[in-house]
This record gives C-alpha cells, sequence and structure tokens, in this order.
C-alpha cells in the first residue's frame, strides 16, 4: 500500500509557518522593527517612572536626546556661573578711585594727587527750621531761596579727603539785588571759618567768585567734620539764590 505524503506535509509545513509567524508576532522584539501597535515603542508604565526603574535604553529617543541636551546645557550654566564676574560691592573714599576690581566684587583704590568737591546749594536746609524756602532756577543755575523768616542760612555737608590740603574756594551765586549781597563760607565742625567769598553788586547773570586764602586747611576727618554755609535773605527773596560751593584740594 502506497502512504500519500505529499498533502500531509504540506499542511504540517503550513501549520509550522503560521506558528513561526505567531512567535514572532508575540515573542521578545528586541532588534526589530516597532509593532503596528505601538509605532512609537511599547507604553511605558507610569509606575516604573515614579519609583525611578525605568532605564534610560527603554525610554523613546525624543526623551533620551532632550535629557542629554539638557543635561548639557546644565553644564555649560555651571561653568558660566563659576567664572561670572561678582556685583561690584566695595568703595573708595573721596579724594580715590577705583583701580582693580576682584572676582568677589571687591576694589583696590588709588589715592588721586588732586581734586575738587563740590556740593549744590538745592540740597542744602536752613540752620533754623522755621525758615522757608523754595528752590529757585534762573538761567545757567538751580539753587534755593529764602522766602520767609529772618535772614538765615542754607547749610550742606561736603566730604572732603581725609589728610589732604585745602587749596581753593569758589561760590556761584545769582544776585540780582542791589540792596543786599551774599557769601558762601566752609566750615569745620569746631565752628572754625575755614574760607569764604561773596557776592558783588547785583547782575541778572549767574557769577561765580573764589579764593585761595584757606585757614586750618589739613582736612583731618578723624576729628571734624567739614559742612558748607549759604547765605540767604527773605528780603532779597528769589533776587539772591546761592547755587553751589567747590573745594580744591591736594595731597601733601
Amino acid at each position: 500500500m502506497k502512504l500519500r505524503w505529499g498533502p500531509a506535509i504540506a499542511t504540517l509545513g503550513a501549520a509550522a509557518a503560521g506558528a513561526l509567524a505567531w512567535g514572532l508576532l508575540s515573542g521578545p522584539r528586541a532588534g526589530r522593527g516597532p509593532s503596528p501597535d505601538y509605532p512609537g515603542g511599547h507604553p511605558i508604565d507610569a509606575a516604573r517612572i515614579q519609583a525611578g526603574k525605568l532605564p534610560l535604553a527603554v525610554m523613546p529617543p525624543e526623551v533620551t536626546g532632550a535629557l542629554e541636551l539638557h543635561s548639557d546645557e546644565i553644564v555649560k550654566t555651571a561653568e558660566l556661573v563659576a567664572t561670572k564676574q561678582a556685583r561690584i560691592s566695595g568703595t573708595c573714599p573721596p579724594g580715590s578711585a577705583i583701580r582693580l576690581v576682584g572676582e568677589d566684587g571687591s576694589v583696590v583704590c588709588q589715592r588721586l594727587p588732586k581734586g575738587v568737591v563740590s556740593v549744590a546749594a538745592v540740597t542744602a536746609v536752613p540752620r533754623s527750621s522755621s525758615t522757608g524756602t523754595a528752590q529757585g532756577t534762573v538761567p545757567g543755575g538751580v539753587g534755593r531761596f529764602q522766602t520767609s523768616g529772618a535772614d538765615d542760612f542754607l547749610v550742606a555737608p561736603i566730604q572732603l579727603p581725609d589728610g589732604a590740603v585745602v587749596t581753593g574756594f569758589s561760590y556761584t551765586w545769582f544776585d540780582a539785588d542791589e540792596r543786599v549781597d551774599g557769601a558762601a563760607w566752609l566750615y569745620r565742625s569746631d565752628d572754625s571759618v575755614m574760607a569764604g567769598a561773596g557776592t558783588q553788586g547785583a547782575s541778572a547773570d549767574v557769577r561765580r567768585s573764589e579764593t585761595t586764602d584757606v585757614k586750618d586747611a589739613k582736612v583731618d576727618n578723624s576729628r571734624y567734620g567739614y559742612l558748607v554755609y549759604f547765605q540767604v535773605s527773605a528780603e532779597a527773596s528769589s533776587n539772591l539764590i546761592p547755587i553751589a560751593a567747590a573745594v580744591t584740594w591736594r595731597l601733601p
């Protein structure tokens, strides 16, 4: 009797091929392309992400690429912060200038051989609290004048470099009053007058006077403060407006 193997073998071959195809679809897919069900890769388990157990290798390329990019940017930012110049925190006293700035913001000062320090009369206050004053503006200057009360003075502190020698004092003013003259003085806090300059006649222009006649010229900030007194007058009112005073100095 003859056995007919042909159809049986064909049937077994078809079954084996089907089983192989099913195994390929249902088994591990390492090294193979994405499945039609999950084109972007198999869904990531949120619990694994929260637990920190998700391997970097199984993350989508878009995620791993973004993490690498941000890591590089964080490193670059840290490097830039490490080399950043700190904000300048130091200061130099009057009569000196900043020579060097350290990485931590500190400064190295260098004293100047000479200079000028000025003070604006508009910032000064009346010696008596009952004296009324107002800001005055004229072509070429802004100052302060007296509006009420007995004739008084405006007082303003002035910062001079310690150890310097005062070489001159100047006064800038507006005086259009024929009857009243004004003046300004450089005072030491022990009530000593160091220098003074006054107005001369009446004019519609801003003018300036100066002197090199200075008493007790050496500045000693450890013992004294220094002030400028501006003379004002309620009678002259806005016709007498102190504008500014300046002190020239040099190092000994």
